[in-house]
């Protein structure tokens, strides 16, 4: 008879429990021999039970919350059980598998060599001063006046404060995902989200000078630093810290980096609308209809004074 085994699937790593003998009960009573805490299972909530041929049947012992095999709800009646075989008791998922079923290979990880400074104390610290520096130079070189260390270690600390809840919370979400803390990648995603900006701007203002365009910085600002630092930072961490495949970790990025880039394209089309608008000819208002809140065109000046001298001859001065 083959060995089987029981997954009890869960956040990030799965628990596995050997089923030594039948028949096996699970629930969340402490008498059972497969104990699962969480409280949309009854506590005797489903039975295994194996007969002389290594054929293994399930018998659903509730009708509360129920039992589904392989997305089929099961009644009272025992059903045999194909190995392997999916089983949903309550909220709570599990898998009947053989111990001689294959398991995929490993995953190396690659956060090593040119992505050391993701995973690496030292280099992340680097990257936080490097940060930190590159946004004091910013602020130093926007204003004209002559002021104190105190004024821009005082603007300095909104960004540390958004630097240091960033962190948290990638490191939050990688406990959630793989029930363990990465400050270290966290904090060298953050900084470099954080200096990568500030380098695009510098090289953008100096290709400007030498190619008397402004397309560089539009190009490395507007397209680069606004619309693919963010995924392209978020799939490497997930990819090369959290071990995700590439296909995955590129969907990842590019669900979680929608919302800010989505923000950002609405202010970029509002801008160029603004642009294509603006005209240095004063604007007056016609009339509104009651029925239409929207602006009539503008009316030009010299067919604003023909009208208005029409309508009042005696009130206007030739």
């Amino acid at each position: 008879m083959a060995k089987m085994m029981i997954e009890i699937q869960t956040r990030g790593l799965n628990q596995y429990q050997r089923l030594a003998h039948f028949p096996v009960t699970i629930g969340r009573a402490l008498d059972n021999d497969v104990i699962l805490s969480d409280r949309s299972v009854s506590p005797h909530h489903l039975r295994l039970e194996q007969d002389e041929d290594g054929q293994v049947f399930v018998h659903n012992l509730v009708l509360e919350n129920g039992t589904r095999l392989n997305e089929h709800p099961l009644g009272e009646q025992p059903v045999q059980v194909p190995i392997p075989s999916q089983l949903v008791l309550g909220d709570r998922k599990l898998r009947l598998v053989s111990m001689d079923t294959p398991v995929e290979n490993t995953y190396v990880s690659h956060c090593r060599s040119l992505f050391a400074p993701l995973c690496k104390p030292f280099w992340a610290i680097m990257l936080l001063f490097m940060a930190i520096g590159g946004l004091l130079v910013n602020d130093y070189l926007d204003v004209g006046l002559q002021k104190d260390l105190l004024f821009y270690f005082s603007g300095l600390l909104p960004s540390l404060l958004w630097i240091l809840f960033w962190t948290l919370a990638i490191s939050g979400i990688t406990r959630l995902i793989t029930h363990r803390w990465e400050f270290t990648p966290a904090l060298s995603v953050v900084a470099l989200f954080s200096l990568m900006p500030l380098v695009f701007q510098e090289v953008g203002g100096a290709l400007n000078y030498f190619l008397t365009s402004d397309a560089p910085t539009m190009w490395l600002v507007g397209g680069v630093s606004d619309f693919l630092l963010l995924p392209v930072l978020v799939y490497a961490y997930l990819h090369w810290v959290l071990n995700q495949r590439h296909l995955p970790a590129l969907g990842f990025a590019l669900v979680l980096s929608a919302l800010p880039l989505g923000l950002r394209a609405i202010n970029l089309l509002d801008q160029v609308t603004a642009d294509k608008e603006f005209s240095s000819d004063p604007y007056y208002n016609q009339t509104l209809s009651s029925l239409n809140i929207h602006a009539r065109p503008a009316l030009p000046l010299a067919d604003y004074l023909k009208k208005a001298t029409e309508a009042l001859p005696s009130q206007v001065e030739e």
